[in-house]
């Protein structure tokens, strides 16, 4: 693929954040036109309002961090706290879609420390890109640590997005999150690929 220049990327995420917040103002128009003008909010449509407005949060923070270049370097969490986290993130996802969650580790390894918060918000931001898909079924994310890296596996999903292909397809469609998910993912050495019926998201030790 060939590289854009400075003013084509930045025509690139200016476009693709336009569209991204006019479908954001559309999911919370969607809200509000299921709910009944002359009543408060009910329990349900509360949350999808808050879900909503939680991922407006998140499309606020990737444009800032590629339009400023200002990406933070990756820290470290041990296991339970790594997974408690991307649960915490992932819950208004599972409002939007009513999709449960399953975030397991695979093999015996509670001791060793995960990439965060830049591969928590990588595998928040990959699964929304593949939750369509996956709805209403269980998202489940399959976690192997081991002395090279770390692995994150989505069992049954579909194939990789071609915006997130090494090599994109002209026709790929953008959007603000695959563009930074190549963005972070280049930060992190992360490789994606597909096998045996699964997306497998490699990041390998500094």
């Amino acid at each position: 693929m060939v590289s854009e220049s400075p003013a084509e990327a930045s025509e690139t995420l200016w476009r693709t954040a336009l569209h991204d917040f006019n479908n954001l103002l559309a999911g919370v128009q969607g809200v509000l036109d299921l709910s009944d003008p002359a009543e408060p909010l009910s329990a349900r449509n509360r949350l999808r309002l808050e879900a909503t407005l939680e991922e407006g949060r998140n499309l606020v923070a990737m444009s800032r961090a590629l339009a400023l270049g200002r990406i933070p370097d990756a820290g470290q969490l041990p296991w339970p706290e790594w997974r408690e986290g991307l649960l915490r993130r992932l819950e208004p996802l599972s409002v939007l879609f009513k999709c449960p969650v399953e975030v397991v580790l695979m093999e015996p390894g509670e001791g060793r420390a995960w990439p965060a918060p830049l591969l928590q918000d990588w595998a928040l931001a990959f699964s929304r890109q593949i939750l369509p898909w996956v709805a209403p079924g269980v998202l489940r994310v399959e976690a192997e640590a081991s002395p090279e890296g770390w692995l994150l596996r989505w069992p049954g999903a579909p194939p990789i997005p071609p915006a997130l292909l090494p090599e994109p397809p002209e026709d790929a469609a953008r959007n603000l999150t695959s563009l930074w998910l190549r963005s972070v993912g280049e930060r992190l050495g992360l490789t994606l690929e597909a096998r045996d019926g699964a997306l497998l998201a490699r990041v390998p030790k500094a």
